[in-house]
């Protein structure tokens, strides 16, 4: 921590667990904006915008939305991914090589609007959740494929009824049972909708 080049020494710490802390400190100010629990003994903490890189990926500024993060150099938060998966897999007596190439999952509105980019991911489920909080942007696989767009949101919406004896069932569509009743003619609201056999010429 603290060596920014051209011979400038790195900080040092009284202790392994005082040193370990002050780099825990240094990615939460990065991963959140919480309070930390303890005595802030990391120099650089108060350097970092908090919560500028809530995901693993984005610690690298050229995969960081707004070009934030805590290395400069490309693929920073993979090399990250690929060394825990290192020590997992000696952990689980498995080789530390990785065995294959992960892909990266792009948070866009179309994938040729390079610039409406929120973010690169290694992990499909954060990729997934990126494009939640962002309406309109889809998930992309390294080739270009959408591989996931949330369901838009439900708006309700109104219509007009000009007969006078519609029918009202018991399910949407024509093979749910009637229930005597009408919706008479007027406006009425729409607030869900739901799939159905569709109605025969005539109305249902």
């Amino acid at each position: 921590m603290g060596v920014t080049g051209g011979g400038v020494k790195e900080n040092s710490f009284d202790t392994l667990q005082l040193g370990i802390r002050a780099q825990v400190q240094h990615l939460k100010a990065y991963a959140s904006t919480e309070a930390l629990k303890n005595a802030c003994i990391d120099p650089w903490f108060k350097y970092v915008t908090m919560g500028c890189a809530e995901h693993v990926e984005w610690l690298g500024q050229k995969e960081n939305p707004d070009g934030k993060g805590w290395a400069a150099g490309a693929g920073y938060g993979e090399k990250i991914l690929a060394i825990l998966k290192g020590i997992l897999g000696m952990a689980g007596g498995a080789s530390s090589t990785p065995t294959e190439t992960e892909s990266w999952y792009r948070v866009r509105k179309t994938w040729a609007d390079i610039q409406s980019q929120k973010g690169a991911f290694k992990s499909l489920s954060n990729a997934k959740k990126c494009a939640d909080e962002n309406p309109g942007y889809s998930v992309f696989d390294e080739s270009g494929k959408t591989v996931y767009t949330k369901e838009a949101a439900f708006k309700l919406y109104r219509v007009r009824v000009s007969i006078p004896d519609l029918n009202i069932r018991l399910g949407p569509g024509i093979d749910h049972e009637k229930t005597g009743k009408h919706t008479e003619i007027g406006i009425f609201t729409v607030v869900e909708e739901a799939d159905g056999e569709g109605h025969p010429s005539g109305g249902c």
